[in-house]
């Protein structure tokens, strides 16, 4: 140990290379998993953080809350499938409105408070009660347009008191209003008077149901209907699944391209080291001992690599413009860590061949 740390303190410019190098990849890949999770959990919030664990969808509607339509008659069918706890309508509505700043554009879900699909982040104040009128609870998000408690929204002129603020609620990148199902169904037909006709419709139903409940069974309680988990239903939203397995390549791609950096370096290292490590040889230095320095040595530089670059990351993400999708989570930075520290030592690993193929004869004169 104490040898690989001294070759450190001897070069410290060809470590301050190694180091530099995996800062910027470690900040690159940190920014893409900032983008990643951005995307994914400003689109898919508000099927994510309520307590619905399935959503019921019309046959055509391939799991997507918007293009699906029900009839609220079919919530009582659903709550009577086997294995579900509880059943709730939600109706969905993608538009803007006039907040206490001026226009907003917003996604309106219609809920019956207190069931299925009610939102599980309150952060402040309440949820809007069953059976109010009128009232309904703010993404967070709505703060930045100068949305308090007590402010009032309004969508195709019928107004909404903010009761409370739901954290981590956003629909396909909008912030979202939670009200009842008839004020959503008021604010419909307001700003899409073709669906007037339609005074019972919803747009699907949300589940409370164990994990083990056989969704196509609850499914088939609606003719021609279909269920996906809550997990799924977020998948299913335009662009979600495509966007994260797109960056996720990448993300994995560049990790790669970590190890195969700190292979190449430590390979160099190795072959410019080789009469080095063969006088060490042959003064009782063992191959694995040498290995372990190099391995060691890999092990600093990924670690000095990841705090390094997560700084730089975290300092990037303050001059992001809040318009830009991003969300720096520990999650993401440990695992990242994690992947950039295997990376750097299995690439160091593939050094351990070429310090076994040392001679100690070549410290004396002798050939390789």
């Amino acid at each position: 140990m104490m040898l690989a740390i001294r070759e450190i303190q001897r070069g410290k410019g060809r470590f301050a290379t190694i180091v530099a190098a995996l800062s910027l990849i470690v900040f690159l890949v940190l920014v893409l998993g900032a983008l990643a999770d951005g995307l994914f959990y400003g689109a898919t919030g508000a099927v994510r953080s309520t307590s619905a664990t399935a959503y019921v969808f019309s046959g055509e509607a391939e799991g997507s809350l918007v293009r699906s339509r029900l009839d609220e008659s079919d919530v009582a069918a659903v709550s009577a499938a086997p294995g579900v706890e509880q059943a709730g309508p939600v109706g969905v509505l993608l538009t803007g409105g006039a907040g206490p700043q001026g226009p907003v554009d917003l996604a309106v879900f219609g809920i019956e408070p207190g069931n299925a699909g009610t939102p599980t982040t309150l952060v402040e104040g309440r949820l809007p009660e069953a059976g109010e009128a009128g009232a309904a609870a703010a993404d967070t998000r709505l703060r930045d347009d100068g949305v308090v408690v007590g402010s009032t929204i309004a969508v195709g002129g019928i107004p909404a008191t903010i009761v409370g603020f739901v954290a981590d609620s956003s629909y396909q990148l909008q912030p979202t209003l939670w009200t009842s199902v008839d004020t959503w169904r008021e604010m419909r037909d307001a700003v899409r008077p073709e669906l007037r006709g339609q005074p019972t419709a919803i747009n699907a139903i949300a589940v409370v149901a164990p994990a083990s409940s056989d969704l196509a069974q609850i499914a088939a309680a609606v003719p021609g209907a279909t269920a996906l988990t809550a997990e799924q239903t977020g998948l299913a939203i335009p662009g979600v699944e495509q966007q994260s397995s797109t960056l996720n390549s990448i993300i994995y791609t560049t990790l790669a391209v970590a190890g195969l950096v700190v292979a190449l370096f430590f390979a160099l290292l190795v072959l410019e080291k080789r009469e080095l490590f063969a006088a060490l040889k042959a003064l009782g230095s063992s191959t694995g001992r040498l290995g372990r320095g190099v391995i060691l040595q890999a092990a600093i530089a990924s670690v000095l690599g990841v705090v390094l670059g997560a700084l730089l990351a975290r300092l990037f993400g303050l001059v992001i413009p809040p318009e830009v999708p991003t969300l720096f989570r520990t999650d993401t930075l440990v695992t990242i860590a994690i992947f950039t520290l295997v990376a750097g030592v299995v690439g160091a690993l593939f050094s351990l061949r070429r310090i076994a193929r040392i001679d100690p004869a070549t410290a004396i004169g002798g050939a390789l």
